[in-house]
């Protein structure tokens, strides 16, 4: 019960006006989430008994993700405002004779191999946390930057198990769909929606612009998208049995985003995207930058015709 509360504290930062609402409904369907003993890889997920089980581990690879987010901006922003201001194409071998893009891209890289080496280490003290990177038990850090990436992990996480909980709906209530790729969307839609779908009402009580707490939970899903596609792995990213393909589940999350196509938001996608589809040896095909939305979804169209 005590892991169950801290999740719900969870959702008291990230969705505050839901929290009440997702709590009952995890008391509906008596749903709990749990802290299980120490295994490799990354394990968050829906079991029996209505139990939504996790590791330590796997939360502090979701910390350690938050900050190849960070990274990919640092790669690859200020290229793509620079191309959007002039409309000029976007061409990965140009940037990359950019000076010093190597060294960020080799950056970026060691996030993901830090964040692979948690996952298959012995056991998870045996890991040696990289220097640069508070670790997660030291709080919100005081910068604005580390800050930012704080406040995004959480948004992700909390995405995170939302998605699982549904899972947990669909088993009480046996009526999942035929095709268990459906029920990933339908469990990606859920979770979407319940950090979205009453920002409105949100931002009229707190004070906060809509746009901007729009803006910052979709950054939130956004890592949480990107993390799904690292974790999938490069071989299954076209889909499975079970799991749709990692560019319908993009596309799924991007659509219908009530945000201008110039927002952060884009621009933060459309980073991460480049730098993971670089990363995954995904070609990237030359592109027009017209603006962040527009590159985020022809970003999205090279994974799918990359795999």
């Amino acid at each position: 019960m005590e892991t169950t509360d801290i999740v719900r504290k969870l959702f008291d930062g990230v969705v505050p006006e839901r929290a009440s609402e997702i709590v009952s409904i995890a008391n509906d369907y008596d749903a709990q989430f749990r802290l299980i003993g120490d295994r490799e890889g990354f394990n968050l997920d829906a079991g029996g008994f209505s139990a939504i089980q996790y590791t330590s581990r796997s939360m502090r690879q979701m910390w350690l993700f938050g900050y190849a987010g960070r990274q990919a901006l640092h790669c690859y922003s200020s290229s793509i405002v620079l191309l959007k201001s002039f409309g000029a194409t976007l061409d990965i071998n140009e940037i990359n004779l950019i000076p010093d893009q190597a060294a960020e891209d080799e950056a970026f890289e060691s996030i993901l191999d830090a964040v692979k080496d948690l996952s298959t280490a012995f056991h998870e003290d045996d890991f040696e946390w990289p220097v640069a990177i508070p670790e997660p038990e030291k709080g919100r850090p005081s910068d604005s930057e580390r800050a930012a990436v704080y406040d995004l992990t959480c948004i992700a996480t909390a995405y995170v198990f939302l998605h699982e909980l549904k899972h947990v709906i669909f088993s009480a209530e046996g009526n999942a769909p035929e095709d268990p790729k459906d029920e990933e969307y339908l469990c990606d839609q859920f979770a979407k929606d319940m950090m979205i779908s009453k920002i409105d009402q949100y931002a009229a009580s707190s004070g906060y612009p809509s746009e901007k707490v729009r803006m910052k939970r979709m950054m939130g899903i956004a890592l949480a998208s990107a993390f799904i596609l690292f974790a999938t792995g490069r071989n299954r990213l076209a889909g499975s049995a079970t799991h749709p393909p990692i560019y319908g589940r993009w596309s799924a999350t991007v659509q219908d985003v009530n945000l201008p196509e110039d927002n952060w938001f884009w621009l933060y996608f459309s980073s991460f995207a480049l730098a993971l589809l670089k990363y995954h040896s995904i070609t990237i095909q030359p592109k027009i930058v017209k603006d962040y939305k527009l590159l985020c979804f022809d970003l999205i169209a090279d994974l799918e015709n990359g795999i």
